[in-house]
């Protein structure tokens, strides 16, 4: 395996790639002010340049970083989106001492790994997925509040049944849909997130999430 911080540098900066040759399309589906294939494109130059940046520190403090890049890009609403996910990610991955040596075989198992691997799992992948369904779950709760213009945050009260009902829910649509296991999850991490409800962040939230894991089942 290759060191931390250039492979979570190569998982950004592919990302940011595959929004680049979208970037056209995703300008063209903000219909107020046509640049958000501009915005996405540069949260993950950023993301990227974080993970250069933090060389062997672990993944949380990586994220941590890359969200505070994000938060300086004020006049980029997507960024702020972005940075409060990524910053309750991080707090979940670093409750749960998850780095990228136990995310990417969850990934890797689920999606196919091109090479397979004979290395055991530092964490269990029921962690992993418990930490990343939290972190979706409460960055839900936040930005629905920031929408309802609440003042503060409300402490989390964990994953609810309701929430989880809604993901199930969001994956049978994604099967509906069609398309290969990456276009089924990416669909459905997007539809259990924020980003499913504005229509632009949807789009371009589908093609950056099977991005990342494509990058993600390739890192070696």
């Amino acid at each position: 395996m290759g060191e931390l911080p250039a492979r979570l540098q190569a998982i950004f900066s592919a990302v940011g790639e595959a929004l680049d040759e979208r970037r056209a399309e995703l300008n063209q589906t903000d219909e107020l002010n046509h640049n958000h294939g501009d915005h996405m494109v540069e949260i993950f130059q950023l993301a990227a340049r974080a993970g250069q940046e933090m060389q062997a520190a672990p993944l949380a403090d990586g994220m941590d970083h890359a969200a505070g890049l994000l938060r300086e890009r004020t006049q980029n609403g997507s960024a702020q989106v972005y940075a409060r996910g990524l910053g309750l990610l991080a707090a979940q991955f670093r409750q749960r001492q998850i780095d990228l040596d136990d995310l990417l075989p969850v990934v890797q198992s689920y999606l196919g790994e091109p090479g397979e691997s004979d290395r055991e799992e530092s964490t269990g992948s029921g962690e992993v997925l418990k930490g990343l369904m939290a972190a979706l779950a409460e960055w839900e709760q936040v930005e629905a509040s920031l929408a309802k213009g609440e003042a503060g945050q409300k402490p989390f009260g964990g994953v609810d049944m309701g929430y989880l009902f809604g993901v199930g829910m969001a994956y049978l649509q994604a099967k509906q849909k069609g398309g290969d296991r990456l276009d089924i999850l990416s669909e459905t991490v997007v539809s259990a997130s924020p980003l499913g409800n504005v229509p632009h962040r949807h789009a371009s939230g589908v093609i950056a999430v099977r991005a990342l894991l494509q990058a993600m089942r390739e890192s070696v």
